[in-house]
């Protein structure tokens, strides 16, 4: 059986959740919000060494939501900090008045829903639906993509300070071991808006034809626990396949990687067809690598699970994978 592994809800995969990923699965599948990886040397590599697979919008619906993306960001450059201003632009202004001005589009992003768009609901088109998660997935791209330079800075700095402490000090074995230490923990973005980045995200791939068999049944993996646990909270009927806390997995380009990694492929499938396998069947690191990780999966479905994910009376294969 052939296996797509769907990268999800994000659609900027930030360095640790690249690592995450990639330490696990030989390869994945996921939606990027960009037109090309050129902006991203190191992406790009990886898309020519066919370990990212990305779903690239078409150019047309995504030409349009990179207009009105940029018109909210004029909007915003212009009025941040402004409050009387802004409470008067919108009390008479004449202009914003349809789906594609800036009122309407901060409606969408925060989820809201205005008497006029209750009124047209069912007059929305596909193509309308379709724009308005896409707009959603572009500014949670953005703000994904500025929490990770966020979090480089702040890692920088603090990895500075302690390598300038360690120097004065004349430590030099510390200042090796500051330099290749996790400083600090990153936030787990899958917090902000679980609901809404699941759900946008789903609704795009399925316009996009993305999550239909062909080319692969998806079993979709994440990083995000929030994102584990809003599933989890959210659906009627839930089978836990997996919960293995840690696994030992390959570190770097481990000679051995390959091999393990197309065993643990196996392994998991085997745990999303039900066949009983045991915590004791799974791959073995039995070299020097010394990394951990922890793997659980779970089938979901009820509770509108399989709607939102367009896979009518199925169980849902979700993954979550995280390093130690």
């Amino acid at each position: 059986m052939a296996i797509k592994f769907l990268f999800f809800p994000f659609t900027h995969m930030n360095k640790s959740q690249l690592k995450t990923v990639l330490a696990f699965f030989p390869a994945c599948h996921y939606l990027s919000m960009n037109r090309d990886f050129k902006h991203d040397p190191s992406l790009q590599t990886l898309f020519e060494t066919g370990k990212i697979n990305p779903i690239f919008p078409l150019p047309e619906p995504l030409e349009k939501v990179e207009q009105n993306f940029g018109q909210y960001l004029a909007w915003a450059r212009i009025h941040k900090g402004n409050k009387v201003n802004l409470k008067s632009l919108l009390k008479d202004s004449p202009y914003f008045t349809d789906d594609s001005d800036v009122t309407a589009i901060t409606s969408q992003i925060k989820g809201e829903k205005s008497d006029k768009e209750d009124a047209n609901a069912d007059a929305l088109t596909k193509e309308q639906s379709l724009l308005q998660d896409l707009l959603f997935l572009k500014m949670a791209h953005l703000c994904d993509e500025q929490n990770e330079g966020i979090d480089l800075a702040l890692n920088d700095l603090i990895i500075g300070h302690d390598t300038l402490i360690a120097s004065l000090r004349g430590c030099q074995s510390l200042v090796s071991h500051v330099k290749d230490k996790k400083t600090i923990a990153r936030k787990d973005l899958g917090e902000m808006m679980p609901g809404q980045r699941i759900r946008a995200w789903a609704r795009s791939l399925s316009a996009m034809g993305a999550l239909e068999p062909q080319g692969g049944t998806p079993l979709f993996i994440t990083t995000s626990e929030a994102v584990f646990g809003y599933l989890e909270a959210s659906c009627k009927d839930l089978v836990n396949a997996l919960d293995i806390h840690k696994i030992k997995v390959h570190e770097n380009e481990c000679e051995n990687k390959n091999e393990w990694q197309h065993l643990f492929c196996t392994w998991l499938m085997r745990a999303v067809q039900g066949d009983g396998i045991r915590e004791n069947d799974m791959p073995v690191v039995d070299d020097r690598c010394s990394l951990l990780g922890q793997v659980k999966l779970a089938l979901f479905s009820g509770n509108g699970i399989n709607k939102i994910f367009n896979c009518s009376d199925k169980q849902i294969p979700v993954c979550l994978i995280k390093l130690k």
